[in-house]
């Protein structure tokens, strides 16, 4: 097993899909400008919401127990696949019962509902399976060219256009999920034994796979209100424009975290799956080598900013300077937690990642309740920045005590480490 070439192949199509989902978000920023943005980001944020509770975190057990071959491929995918089309059916239950007392739902609101929750779950559970073989290229790369599909399609935009207009994109977003899915399930099935029967779990493996996830569940449940809770806040107290500001904060700060997420994606699969020194070894330099790039990348932002946000972005996107400069110390923070709540994770122990990420969102929920209505977008950025601090704080304190090591061990950056990471990327200089 090559750590590291895993480790590289993972950034490298990971890191292009994210560079094409980057470039995505900034036309769709300047097409749609700040006000009409954030009101869909808003939208995407509640259904990623519902995502959340109708998955259940079923990918995170997906991913630990493939990766430990305590439950086959085919069951998992067969149990994937009938339980998004029991969401479905909830789904659209869910619509007639709510329809039947209201005439504000509309139609469309549920087409959209559909397409992005059975779509995220499904593609989620599929991308899971796929980790768990330690398989990076195939989910990536379907994800770059729908995104790409999307780029074209945006660029092309123009209410004189009869194929192709505002109306018509936003249908070819939301749909683009399941999309993503479907080819995903057609490359899984051509891995899976042949002839194709479905074979779900039995009964002690779906109970160790929800134990597993009730616990992850509430972990992920935590983190969703640690990154969007301030949302809420945002939208109630503020204008439409100073939410799609703040929300262009946040994404660009989750920029940040794709990385690390990345390296923690790779972690996760093989600490579960073995746990070797090796592993725990790589997480200082990782979070070291981290913390030191980013401090360089977060300094040219500040120093840029300024200017380069409504340059890019566009000229209603001028309200985020302030808020990024607020939010960079919780942004170094979270990017070097990441490695360290996988490594626990892959030691099925979730419960030292829930509970710090449980003490964050309290602070930033007081916090966001006391100081938003008065100082806005700025006081979001401010609470949510030191929230990951002590975020970060918990979860180390754990490591250290457990492996006796020294702090400075995670943040004093080294010039062997340079090299070590130049040999590395040298000797793994092939990652397709």
């Amino acid at each position: 097993m090559n750590i590291q070439k895993l480790l590289y192949q993972n950034v490298f199509w990971r890191g292009l899909f994210y560079l094409s989902a980057f470039i995505l978000n900034i036309l769709i920023a300047r097409h749609f400008e700040a006000a009409l943005t954030g009101w869909v980001y808003y939208i995407f944020n509640i259904y990623s919401f519902v995502t959340l509770i109708f998955s259940f975190s079923l990918e995170a057990g997906m991913v630990y127990f493939a990766s430990k071959k305590e439950i086959s491929l085919l069951k998992l995918f067969s149990f994937s696949v009938i339980w998004v089309c029991l969401v479905a059916v909830v789904i659209m239950i869910c619509f007639i019962w709510i329809s039947h007392f209201t005439k504000n739902i509309q139609f469309v609101t549920f087409q959209f509902a559909f397409l992005f929750i059975c779509g995220n779950i499904l593609l989620s559970f599929l991308t899971s399976l796929f980790y768990a073989q330690q398989k990076y290229i195939a989910p990536n790369a379907t994800g770059i060219c729908i995104n790409v599909l999307l780029i074209f399609l945006l660029l092309n935009l123009s209410e004189n256009r009869t194929w192709i207009n505002n109306d018509i994109f936003i249908y070819i977003y939301f749909g683009s999920f399941l999309i993503q899915a479907i080819l995903l399930a057609s490359l899984m099935m051509r891995k899976l034994p042949k002839p194709l029967q479905f074979s779900l779990p039995d009964k002690p493996h779906l109970q160790i796979l929800f134990r597993y996830c009730m616990l992850a569940f509430i972990a992920n449940f935590i983190t969703f209100l640690l990154y969007r809770i301030d949302y809420w806040f945002v939208n109630r107290y503020c204008s439409l424009e100073q939410l799609g500001n703040y929300i262009q904060v946040s994404k660009l700060a989750q920029m940040f975290f794709i990385l690390p997420g990345i390296l923690a994606s790779t972690v996760f699969p093989l600490t579960a799956g073995d746990g070797s020194n090796q592993i725990k070894n790589s997480l200082m330099v990782l979070s070291r080598s981290l913390l030191f790039f980013y401090i360089i990348a977060c300094g040219i932002l500040a120093i840029t900013g300024r200017w380069l946000f409504p340059y890019i972005f566009g000229k209603s996107f001028a309200g985020m300077y302030i808020p990024f400069l607020l939010i960079v110390p919780g942004i170094l923070a979270l990017s070097t937690l990441y490695t360290l709540t996988a490594y626990f994770s892959g030691k099925n122990r979730i419960s030292v990642n829930v509970k710090g990420a449980v003490i964050a969102v309290i602070f930033i929920i007081s916090g966001d309740a006391f100081l938003i209505p008065k100082y806005g977008i700025n006081a979001a950025a401010a609470v949510t920045s030191i929230g990951y601090i002590i975020y970060h704080i918990y979860v180390l304190s754990f490591f250290i005590k457990e492996h006796k090591t020294p702090v400075i061990d995670f943040f004093y950056f080294k010039f062997s480490d340079l090299q070590r990471i130049k040999r590395s990327i040298m000797k793994n200089v092939k990652i397709v």
